[in-house]
């Protein structure tokens, strides 16, 4: 997905357990340890027991990382836009120890490879890609966090087609599914099914590892087929850039609110997951830009209500960030719903005025 410096925004505490290793040590003084694992291994530098980590990459592995993933100074890996310029300080929002920048970051870029979805899951170190390059065709490739391809010989997967469960969220039959194959490449799933047409929802279930306790969920829906014009093995430079317009006054600053919360909505309902943390950030900022210029006619306790209500909305923009990220589109949905009623209860404060 395309971010500059808006990516994986979260009020969710996310601890990558491979971070505060890599940072720590000069990778050259790790090889010795790990040379002999590899030296026998491809690319795909996994092992049954041990998923692939920083720990253990061959001397050139970044050399073909996102050129965006070079970074100046000290910021947080899952946060970028939180940075410092000295060392030994911790991101605000989820904990981490903020790292060296002028290195290679994971996570910098997230850009697709086959013209497809691009999601993280919930593990941070895990990334996907689901492409439908033809009718009746899914192709689903696994990724680590500096976009580098995985092999699949240790997940399982499977393609959900539509879940039948109550009002508390229990199974009450079968879902309708159907296996993900090992493609030959070693690194994506594949299935051919006439069920998988443009404009319709699924969902893929997967363990990423065969002692993974519980599946990630990622969903999709396409509305064009999947193309690229970067030969297999590239990857694509992160080049888009947002910049959002602060309006002067409360009207303008909850009408533009309003427009992105909208556009939010609409993203879920068609399940373009990874397109919706730039409305929702902005509505973010366009929240806490009217909680600062709220006008002059608000009294105590609608400035209360105001204050409440984008605390909920800013909440509730974060996790939408996470969540788009994560392909996760029934906690999209709830996180939205926070959302929604943080602004309907400004819109009353503004109505009644």
């Amino acid at each position: 997905m395309k971010r500059s410096h808006l990516m994986y925004t979260s009020l969710l505490t996310i601890y990558n357990t491979h971070y505060p290793l890599f940072f720590s040590f000069p990778l050259s003084s790790l090889l010795p340890f790990f040379l002999s694992s590899v030296i026998c291994l491809p690319v795909l530098a996994q092992s049954e027991n041990q998923d692939m980590s920083s720990d253990i990459l061959p001397d050139n592995y970044l050399q073909d990382a996102p050129a965006d993933s070079v970074i100046q100074g000290y910021l947080c890996p899952m946060h970028p836009a939180v940075t410092a310029e000295v060392d030994e300080q911790t991101c605000y929002i989820c904990g981490m120890a903020l790292v060296d920048g002028r290195i290679k970051m994971p996570h910098g870029s997230h850009d697709s490879h086959y013209g497809g979805i691009f999601f993280m899951a919930r593990d941070t170190w895990h990334h996907i890609e689901g492409t439908m390059p033809a009718p009746g065709v899914f192709r689903f490739y696994l990724y680590d966090n500096y976009s580098k391809p995985l092999t699949t010989m240790h997940a399982s997967a499977r393609l959900v087609y539509q879940e039948f469960r109550d009002e508390n969220g229990d199974e009450t039959r079968p879902p309708v599914e159907t296996q993900l194959i090992d493609a030959d490449d070693g690194v994506s799933f594949i299935v051919s099914d006439r069920r998988l047409q443009l404009e319709r929802d699924f969902h893929i279930r997967i363990r990423f590892k065969q002692d993974q306790k519980e599946e990630d969920r990622f969903d999709f829906a396409f509305y064009a087929y999947s193309q690229t014009d970067n030969p297999p093995g590239t990857l694509p430079t992160n080049t888009s850039t947002a910049t959002l317009i602060i309006p002067d006054s409360p009207e303008a600053l909850f009408s533009a609110m309003l427009e992105r919360v909208e556009k939010v909505e609409m993203l879920i309902k068609r399940s373009r997951l990874n397109e919706i943390y730039l409305p929702a950030l902005e509505a973010k900022d366009l929240a806490l830009a009217l909680a600062e210029n709220p006008g002059d006619t608000l009294d105590e306790e609608q400035m209360k209500t105001l204050n409440h209500a984008v605390k909920d909305i800013t909440k509730a923009a974060w996790r939408l960030d996470a969540f788009g990220d994560f392909g996760d589109k029934p906690a999209a949905e709830s996180s939205f719903k926070v959302m929604a009623d943080g602004v309907a209860r400004v819109r009353e404060i503004y109505l009644r005025r």
